[in-house]
């Protein structure tokens, strides 16, 4: 376990790893929770490198001063193009980096205009669900409600219940046009979203998981699929690609 940086170390910290491991960049972005503030031992720092131009860009992790740091270099036009895959994935982990972050480095002038930028988008939040979206989750979440009601081995029980925490929530945030999150970041966005929500979420599957009682999730996702037109199965139609028709010769 490392030492827990406070939100000015590890600003100066970024500020010497950039000029000693990247001194071509022109700035970075110093985040995660340090800056934020909320860090625990195991917490590492992330960095957005802002190169002026790359052919490609890419992720490294290291341990600098013995602090872990996740390193995300990009160009200018290489973070545009990562900030629209949140956008398109409704899910704004690089958008955060970029907005929260902290600028560091010699020529902060693109940072600050990529920091604008960002804010911007976050703010304007995720696209809405087509009518599609809408209906595939529906019918993915009745699928796996239904997997619920029936005895069926443990391990198969929690396989569905994993899968369930994460696609339930992802659908609560996203249907209501919240950005929606993975791992550790579900029941910080449910909670920002509504904390009565998140507590029921929460208590939902403490039951499942500690004490095999799945009638309480059951419950809490029909109430969730409830305002958007309840469970789905009956009529139900998803379109697939189409291929190119082979020709006779």
């Amino acid at each position: 376990m490392g030492a827990i940086l406070s939100r000015s170390e590890a600003v100066e910290l970024a500020a010497r790893l950039l000029a000693a491991r990247y001194p071509q960049a022109d700035a970075g972005f110093a985040a995660g929770s340090f800056v934020r503030g909320n860090a625990v031992p195991r917490s590492d720092l992330d960095l957005v490198v802002l190169m002026p131009e790359i052919e490609t860009s890419w992720r490294e992790s290291l341990i600098f001063e013995g602090v872990p740091v996740d390193v995300f270099v990009h160009d200018p036009d290489t973070l545009r193009l990562y900030l629209q895959k949140d956008v398109d994935a409704r899910k704004p982990a690089m958008l955060t980096m970029t907005r929260e972050g902290v600028i560091v480095g010699p020529r902060p002038r693109p940072a600050e205009a990529l920091k604008a930028e960002a804010e911007a988008i976050y703010a304007k939040g995720p696209p809405p669900f087509s009518p599609e979206e809408l209906e595939r989750f529906r019918f993915m979440i009745s699928d796996r409600i239904d997997d619920l009601r029936d005895e069926r081995p443990w391990p198969e029980q929690v396989g569905t219940a994993v899968w369930l925490h994460m696609v339930l929530s992802e659908f609560i945030l996203q249907a209501n046009g919240r950005w929606a999150a993975t791992a550790k970041w579900t029941p910080r966005a449910l909670a920002a979203y509504d904390p009565a929500v998140e507590a029921a979420f929460t208590a939902a599957f403490e039951a499942l998981f500690e004490r095999r009682d799945v009638a309480p999730v059951i419950a809490f996702a029909e109430a969730v699929l409830a305002p958007f037109g309840g469970p789905l199965f009956d009529g139900y139609k998803a379109t697939g690609e189409s291929a190119p028709k082979r020709r006779e010769a």
